[in-house]
């Protein structure tokens, strides 16, 4: 069933279940018990590119509790790990003469 927004006149807004023949005919509120009419929404439709909309669910699912993320080594870090470096080519005869 759709959630529907109602507007009471002294207590404001709030949220009920029904069908969409029920909400035409308005809700009474849960605190007065006053009828009240049912408030127009938009349509959710989104003009967002799917890159953009994937880009934004990441960013509001991870707004509340952030993912732990490890960084990764750049080419150009400097540390000891990144520091490997290949045997030098310019001194080929010299490897294996003891």
């Amino acid at each position: 069933m759709p959630i529907y927004d109602f507007a009471c006149a002294e207590h404001g807004l709030f949220t009920e279940r029904m069908s969409y023949e029920a909400s035409l005919a308005g809700a009474p509120c849960p605190h007065c018990g006053a009828p009240a009419a049912v408030l127009p929404a938009l349509p959710l439709i989104s003009t967002l590119s799917s890159g953009l909309r994937r880009a934004e669910h990441r960013a509001e699912a991870s707004s509340a509790e952030p993912r732990v993320v490890k960084r990764g080594h750049l080419p150009s870090c400097g540390c000891n790990l990144c520091k490997k470096k290949a045997p030098p080519t310019s001194r080929r005869w010299m490897l294996g003469q003891c």
